[in-house]
């Protein structure tokens, strides 16, 4: 019997900022509006990319720092608000100007940061299932046996690497439940996506997320933040990130889909394609202002 060959992952392309590799997928037309994509926790840039494909806009993917080929931030920096700081670097470095960003999952908390520190950097936020309040621990047994002294590295290494297809493929029909698993989502690198750096990052944002996200000072109000919600996500309550985002962003737009779980950009992103359309054309009818004007945008 042949062996099955594992699937590769899409190559963009890498740079380097600050002595860290970042990875970047660039999709659409040159000429249009720039757009970064944040990818949420365990994930990729260009599984981030999928629904949004081959738009009139920009896009611009990028591998968070520590998945895919993206390097790793120092441990303390690897929360939400250390991230923030990469990105406001990625941004500074490309020239990119301010860019419309849409983040999916714990991927918004950091887009939030940087909204909340450096609004000049941001035209608007299209939030998908976004993670972005304090919440309750979670057990997160098999993450927690992951990455503990002495037992971890050989189950990072010998256990969840040889079993990378088996791991991704229960986490994506986790999140996609209860709606079919997206068929585009089964042709993703598991080997690439599941690795050491990958499983070591993801625990270590996920412990400074609460504290992070409790130090999020007000949202500037001339940033428009949409959001996308599926009203049966089980990874993340809507209703408790909504209502959180509301109080640090009273013009808050939110889309709720009935029925569908936490990946609504791949399960409808016809719909996640129109609100990204929907913001940009928004800001596009707003003057351009200088920074230290911003606080004058309604």
């Amino acid at each position: 019997m042949l062996k099955k060959q594992p699937i590769l992952p899409r190559l963009g392309t890498i740079s380097v900022i600050d002595d860290l590799q970042v990875h970047v997928l660039e999709s659409g037309s040159l000429n249009g509006s720039p757009v970064v994509v944040l990818h949420g926790c365990g994930s990729l840039a260009e599984e981030a990319l999928l629904p949004f494909e081959n738009s009139q806009h920009r896009l611009i993917a990028i591998d968070r720092p520590g998945y895919g080929w993206s390097s790793s931030l120092p441990p303390q920096e690897r929360g939400p608000l250390g991230q923030s700081f990469w990105l406001e670097r990625f941004l500074d470095t490309s020239g990119l100007g301010p860019v419309t960003i849409v983040a999916h999952s714990i991927g918004s908390a950091s887009a939030l940061h940087l909204a909340a520190r450096r609004a000049e950097l941001v035209k608007a936020l299209l939030l998908i299932s976004p993670c972005c309040s304090p919440v309750p621990s979670k057990p997160l047994i098999l993450l927690r046996t992951a990455v503990a002294p002495v037992i971890g590295p050989l189950i990072r290494r010998h256990i969840m690497s040889r079993w990378a297809a088996l791991f991704l493929r229960h986490g994506i029909r986790s999140s996609s439940f209860p709606n079919p698993l997206p068929s585009h989502l089964n042709m993703l690198p598991a080997g690439h996506m599941i690795r050491p750096s990958a499983i070591e990052t993801m625990a270590d944002e996920l412990r400074a997320f609460n504290r992070d996200m409790a130090l999020l000072p007000g949202l500037p109000e001339q940033v428009p933040i949409h959001v996308l919600f599926g009203s049966q996500d089980l990874i993340v309550d809507p209703n408790l990130h909504i209502d959180w985002l509301r109080q640090r962003h009273p013009r808050l737009l939110v889309k709720r889909l009935e029925g569908v779980g936490h990946m609504p950009h791949h399960v409808a992103p016809a719909v996640a394609l129109r609100m990204l359309n929907a913001i940009i054309e928004e800001r596009s009818s707003v003057p351009a202002v200088k920074p230290g004007l911003l606080t004058d945008v309604a």
